[in-house]
């Protein structure tokens, strides 16, 4: 790449940064309260929720990630990888409507309402781990794509840059100015993909005769060669492994209406389950056909670079890093929230005027963001802390928001059995992940099958309990 095209992407990518910043920013002059800053006035249509949820969901990972996956698994991850998205169609129409109806901020929040301080408390630590994870884990992702597009931009500048950015216009205009970007931002994603895969296509049918020389035959399986438990068991893994988390249960809060709501989450499920993992397919196949040997995690690199002419190639290093910023800016939010409603507000009581009260929400936005970009800087190797968040978060959370939702009691046996699920299936998802048995591949599923088992037995015992009783009185 000569000088000429390094100059147009780099034009590209900066009016790119500024028009994101810029109409972050000018959002701010409607934001007059926490509520507006934390779950943007809870006005948000249909449209807007779907296209900030699909923005956060592609983030970063799924963006390099999925391709490089797919590159590996082939047909495989693109059956496994639905799951990622049918957990929304089920959030849209159970979980979602629930959430807004009650008016809430967190997932710490629902536990809070619906059992105890023991169950909440609990939540806080998973959702405060499982945030500061994935918040991390972005600020790597975005380091990592700036750093292998444009190598001239060293790591630490770029995550500065990446993270900067995001804290600026987040910290600025709330939620409402992630969500109205996140829109921006999956236009740009969706369609620099869409024409990632319109180049690919044409050099893909030109080849067709001798993609099977080149490409091994487990990459069409179903099951991609590595046998029907290992198949099932991804798609579980992919189906539970972010359901509920904080930066999409925060998007369950802020529809303008029950309705906006269920149809704003499901659609997002429906839309991204049957285009996105279709679209990657074919670009992870047009590398392994022109790379057949290198790095997954580079195949999507490695393609945009070699079939795009430096205008397009800037437009889709823009829609990377929009992937990035996106999954960034909804984590930075709901972080945000939950230092703001589950720790400042619960614990200490500090509530106050609501110049007050934006103005805290404000601060805490920045430090928490200021926290990720330490955390990449100092571990950039931060994705096993990613995956150990992933599989405890499904475990502890999963069973206990569904029972809450679909079951108006509330006693104490229940807020009992609830806590005691909750600390068995974190507990024994631990126990598994040590023993690193190839069994358990995926210890969240494990645990998950922990909390159904212990639940459903402690129902049992507590209704033969209360039969006892009832019969001896």
């Amino acid at each position: 790449m000569d000088f000429s095209q390094d100059y147009i992407q780099y034009i590209i990518i900066g009016v790119y940064f500024v028009f994101i910043v810029s109409k972050g920013i000018g959002h701010s002059k409607e934001i007059n309260s926490q509520d507006d800053f934390l779950v943007a006035g809870r006005n948000i249509g249909w449209f807007f929720l779907l296209s900030t949820m699909s923005a956060t969901v592609i983030g970063g990972g799924a963006a390099m990630g999925a391709v490089g996956k797919t590159y590996d698994w082939g047909l495989l991850m693109l059956f496994a990888s639905t799951g990622w998205y049918l957990q929304f169609v089920f959030s849209g129409l159970f979980i979602a409507p629930r959430f807004r109806k009650l008016n809430l901020y967190t997932v710490a929040g629902f536990f809070g309402h619906r059992y105890d301080n023991r169950s909440r408390f609990l939540s806080l630590m998973l959702s405060l781990l499982f945030s500061v994870g994935v918040l991390g884990a972005q600020m790597v992702a975005f380091g990592k794509i700036i750093t292998s597009m444009i190598p001239q931009i060293p790591y630490l500048w770029a995550v500065i840059l990446g993270g900067s950015i995001v804290i600026l216009y987040s910290t600025a205009g709330g939620l409402m100015a992630v969500i109205h970007t996140d829109v921006y931002q999956f236009i740009i994603l969706f369609i620099g993909f869409l024409i990632t895969l319109a180049l690919c296509i044409p050099d893909l049918w030109a080849v067709r005769g001798d993609i099977h020389n080149v490409v091994p035959p487990e990459f069409f399986k179903f099951d991609g060669g590595k046998g029907i438990y290992f198949t099932i068991s991804t798609f579980f893994a992919f189906l539970v492994g972010e359901t509920f988390a904080p930066g999409y249960v925060t998007r369950f809060c802020v529809g303008k209406s029950i309705k906006e709501t269920k149809w704003g989450v499901t659609g997002a499920g429906l839309f991204l389950t049957f285009t996105f993992p279709v679209i990657l397919f074919f670009i992870a196949l047009y590398a392994r056909y022109y790379f057949p040997n290198i790095d997954p995690e580079h195949a999507l690199t490695m393609t945009i670079t070699k079939i795009h002419h430096p205008f397009v190639g800037g437009i889709v290093i823009a829609a990377l890093m929009s992937a990035v910023m996106s999954s960034a800016d909804s984590i930075l939010n709901s972080s945000t929230a939950i230092i703001v409603k589950d720790i400042f507000e619960f614990h200490f009581k500090k509530k106050d005027t609501d110049k007050h009260n934006l103005r805290n929400a404000r601060i805490f936005s920045v430090v928490v963001g200021a926290l990720g970009i330490i955390l990449a800087l100092v571990l950039p190797n931060i994705i096993d802390l990613l995956l150990l968040t992933y599989t405890l978060w499904a475990p502890g959370i999963l069973l206990p928001v569904v029972i809450g939702v679909l079951s108006e009691k509330k006693t104490g046996y229940q807020n009992n059995l609830i806590f005691i699920t909750m600390l068995a299936s974190v507990s024994g998802t631990i126990v598994l992940m040590l023993l690193n048995n190839e069994l358990f591949r995926y210890p969240a599923i494990f645990g998950v099958l922990i909390s159904l088992i212990v639940y459903f037995s402690g129902r049992l015992y507590f209704r033969s309990r209360q039969y006892i009783t009832q019969r001896s009185v």
